[in-house]
């Protein structure tokens, strides 16, 4: 039994009705009830009151025997010698020796003491730094190092230029990227707002004030824009967002600016799709829940693309995936040192890590650092990272600036 209670099945069964329990012989009086038929010889008459002193004599006497002999116990406890005391081992205190507990060893038993070492604090492993300098292969490198050479610095753009390609006017173009028709006149003056513009021109939809400021402000999926700068146009990029998601940041504007005409002066031929970002002021941008402080950017994944087919978004797979060109690509948006997450499913990040395994491009513990899989989805903190929905374009989301003091970082 677990516990000191009986249970039912301990309890003895009631005796039967015909049977009774015997009477011990020894219990029973020779005076009382029928004796033997054998005569019992007379023993002499004793007066009543002789047998009652006799009894309370006898009753006194066997008292103080009683007395006497549990005086003698008490002393041989007390004067037990001490060394009987010292050689027992001390006696475990109740709270030190649960009834559970294994025995204790005796003094001749008991092991030579041993250093104590010190117990280790436990940390949460870092992805970031859980791997030493000496575990690299050759192409590894930190998945968040410090910006390369050619991203030293970034420059946002004073004036962003909006092209139009098949003719239209001033108006249009305001209402393409929201802005207020005063202010599309006042940044092309000498230009209607309804007159008629020829095809390629360039109309102004932004010029940088010398004292606005541009700042991210809350977090991805609740936050809002401030002095928010439309993407900028230019080499190494299609631009295929409307004009009014095209807003970021300052910064988020300069940095995908800069990789892609990087890009484009290192000889990749495919140009990379540039979609939404955040609207002017930020806020809600459907379909998407992010996109609201003007730090995320979606662009394409390179594409194995059949000879006359058009560039555009696709669901990739292993047959249209160009995993060398996306991986290049990804690792020049990271080697900037902005880049705080790059959101990829699960299935394309599949499809990078066994590219790199086979180029042997990182060893597999830097991996891990690099992008979620093969772990389960949640895994650690790594630069890729699986959120449904990116099959057909990776999300980039770029680090909070330093001025940016109400910027939130969104957390796992």
């Amino acid at each position: 039994m677990a516990n000191d209670e009986t249970s039912d099945d301990e309890l003895p069964a009631d005796l039967p009705e015909s049977e009774e329990t015997p009477e011990a012989e020894e219990d029973a009086s020779p005076d009382a009830g029928e004796g033997p038929a054998e005569a019992i010889p007379a023993e002499p008459a004793v007066p009543a009151r002789s047998k009652i002193g006799l009894v309370m004599f006898a009753s006194a006497g066997a008292l103080w025997g009683l007395f006497g002999m549990m005086r003698c116990d008490a002393n041989q406890e007390t004067q037990a010698p001490t060394a009987a005391v010292t050689e027992e081992p001390p006696l475990p205190s109740v709270k030190d020796d649960p009834a559970d507990a294994p025995p204790q060893a005796t003094p001749d038993e008991a092991p030579a003491p041993q250093p104590v070492a010190e117990t280790p604090e436990v940390h949460e492993v870092d992805p970031e730094a859980a791997e030493g300098p000496g575990d690299s292969n050759a192409g590894d490198f930190n998945p968040r190092p410090k910006a390369a050479s050619w991203a030293s610095s970034f420059r946002a753009p004073k004036t962003v230029k909006y092209t139009v390609r098949r003719g239209g006017t001033l108006e249009n173009v305001a209402n393409l990227y929201k802005i207020f028709h005063h202010e599309i006149t006042e940044m092309n003056p000498g230009v209607q707002l309804k007159q008629d513009l020829p095809p390629k021109s360039a109309v102004v939809v932004y010029k940088a004030k010398p004292d606005a400021t541009s700042q991210s402000i809350g977090g991805p999926s609740n936050g809002k824009l401030e002095g928010g700068v439309p993407m900028v146009d230019g080499p190494g990029r299609i631009m295929k967002m409307i004009g009014w998601k095209s807003f970021g940041t300052a910064n988020t504007v300069a940095v995908p600016d800069t990789v892609l005409r990087q890009w484009a002066k290192a000889g990749h031929s495919q140009p990379v799709l540039v979609g939404n970002m955040s609207a002017r002021n930020g806020g809600r941008l459907k379909p998407h829940s992010t996109h609201q402080s003007g730090r995320d950017v979606d662009l394409g994944y390179m594409q194995v693309l059949p000879a006359g087919e058009e560039l555009n978004w696709r669901l990739m797979n292993a047959k249209n995936l160009d995993a060398k060109e996306t991986w290049a690509l990804m690792s020049m948006l990271v080697q900037t040192g902005q880049v705080e997450v790059i959101y990829v499913d699960r299935e394309i990040q599949k499809l990078m890590h066994d590219h790199a395994v086979k180029q042997g491009l990182m060893s597999k513990s830097t991996l891990k650092r690099w992008m979620e899989y093969p772990s389960p989805t949640g895994s650690g903190s790594p630069v890729m990272q699986h959120v449904k929905g990116h099959a057909d374009h990776m999300h980039v989301r770029f680090k909070c600036q330093p001025h940016e003091t109400q910027c939130k970082s969104r957390k796992r």
